[in-house]
């Protein structure tokens, strides 16, 4: 898949031709939506494909496009998605004087976050991609969970010269009534789209979140000295087969966090005695990594610490990897 968006038309060309007679309809669609007077005071942050009359900013279209090239194209949760609608702002790199989209990109599929913004040289984690509700009664507690996880509210609001505590229900006044037009267009054609369940491996995660030192995998002969050592510290016995552990290894304490096994899950804060959970006891469902990322939820087991330092962006995955790999164990047992 090409990473630049040249136009809404040529976009659309490059889609199955079913798809993309969705496209202009769509569009006018979100349009219309967009056009209540309770809006006005966002118009600056709201970009159109291919926008001529912006109210402000004359380079739209352009914003449009490289918001689409940042947010959706590097990692399309769906793919062969039509992009309605950018909803954000540009913070610039002071060293490098790269733009990078910052906001909230709608597909016709899927709605993609990017607030992870960083002044240094590093590019930014891939957006994070969550597919839409497939009932209009299900917009409101969608959006309300979708942004109450957005983490750049303080920088926005100062842009938009608004309280902090406000800009979060104005940004889902205006998106509630557009994603409800997208969903009513979708059940008249038929053509809102499932996402594709992804089958995690270790040794992809591992790469993508360049997390060798930190989410160990057995089949890496270089990790089997740290390996011994999270055997030994966690008490795994030796007819158990240790699948990987999420850890830190302090100067002081041994390493600590997570741990799972053929037959159980495993924990260890620092300094303290090991957990062991038989994997019987566990659903896969109860699973949880807390907001702070600092312990994985067992349901009706005591938490396991998590290492407090363990990448954001690594956090999620590694949970929906965990689970699978729950699920997969139980049923061979």
């Amino acid at each position: 898949m090409s990473l630049v968006f040249s136009s809404f038309p040529d976009h659309l060309a490059t889609l199955p031709p079913e798809r993309a007679l969705h496209g202009a309809a769509l569009r006018a669609q979100v349009q219309q939506q967009l056009q209540r007077p309770s809006n006005a005071d966002l118009s600056a942050f709201v970009f159109l494909p291919d926008q001529v009359d912006h109210p402000e900013h004359a380079d739209a279209a352009q914003v449009f496009a490289q918001a689409v090239e940042q947010m959706y194209l590097p990692k399309p949760l769906m793919g062969d998605e039509i992009p309605l609608l950018f909803l954000g702002y540009h913070a610039m790199n002071r060293f490098s004087g790269k733009r990078t989209s910052q906001g909230l990109l709608l597909t016709d599929q899927a709605i993609y976050v990017q607030d992870d913004f960083t002044v240094l040289s590093a590019a930014p984690p891939p957006a994070r991609g969550q597919a839409l509700p497939t009932r209009t009664e299900d917009v409101a507690p969608f959006l309300s969970s979708l942004l109450a996880n957005y983490k750049a509210w303080k920088d926005w609001a100062a842009l938009a010269q608004c309280p902090e505590s406000v800009l979060p229900t104005r940004c889902e006044v205006l998106l509630a009534p557009v994603i409800g037009a997208v969903l009513d267009y979708h059940a008249q054609h038929g053509s809102q789209r499932q996402a594709q369940s992804r089958e995690w491996t270790l040794a992809g995660l591992v790469a993508d979140h360049d997390a060798a030192e930190t989410l160990l995998d057995p089949l890496n002969p270089k990790l089997s000295k740290k390996l011994g050592k999270v055997a030994g510290k966690f008490q795994i016995p030796a007819d158990e087969t240790l699948r990987f552990a999420l850890v830190d290894f302090p100067l002081f304490g041994g390493p600590y966090g997570f741990a799972l096994t053929s037959k159980a899950l495993y924990g260890k804060d620092l300094m303290e005695s090991p957990l062991r959970i038989a994997l019987a006891q566990v659903d896969a469902g109860d699973l949880q990594i807390s907001e702070k990322g600092d312990s994985l939820a067992t349901g009706a087991n005591p938490p396991i610490a998590l290492p407090s330092y363990t990448k954001e962006a690594l956090r999620q995955p590694f949970l929906a990897f965990l689970k699978q790999e729950v699920v997969r164990l139980q049923s061979q047992a």
